[in-house]
């Protein structure tokens, strides 16, 4: 019988601590010396090792438990040193046929993070409508 599972849900938290040291300071401790101050009892695995922080887009943070083993718990998507967080998306593009001549495309977009409202669709407009759309209606009408 499948475990059942909780529903999917999203949530904002926020916490703003003040800390008396610059900002380059912070930066390194938060990045290159995870390891020192991240709690013990705050890993997920059984067994860890140590937290790794690989600090570059497409990098990881994630606990090394050990031959292969660990839990990846962040996964970097962009890096501008001190980091302020970008957004993540989940991207679903999808194609039907309105009839023997024409196509609708779908794109549904579902982002989370640091965003600004009309920024989003805007740049989906600009990418699909603006550049595939316009592309692809005219690229077979060149050849003739």
């Amino acid at each position: 019988m499948a475990k059942k599972t909780g529903s999917i849900t999203s949530a904002t938290h926020r916490l703003t601590l003040e800390i008396a040291k610059p900002q380059a300071a912070i930066w390194k401790a938060f990045t290159d010396e995870i390891q020192s101050w991240w709690p013990k009892d705050f890993y997920a695995t059984g067994s860890p090792q140590r937290m790794i922080f690989e600090v570059k887009p497409g990098g990881r943070l994630y606990e090394d438990s050990g031959n292969g083993n660990g839990l990846v718990w962040y996964h970097v998507i962009a890096l501008n040193p001190p980091f302020g967080g970008p957004a993540t998306s989940l991207l679903n593009v999808s194609f039907s046929a309105k009839d023997k001549s024409a196509t609708v495309m779908g794109v549904t977009d579902a982002t989370f993070g640091c965003l600004e409202e009309a920024t989003t669709l805007e740049g989906w407009r600009l990418l699909f409508e603006d550049g595939f759309k316009s592309w692809v209606e005219r690229k077979d009408s060149k050849k003739g």
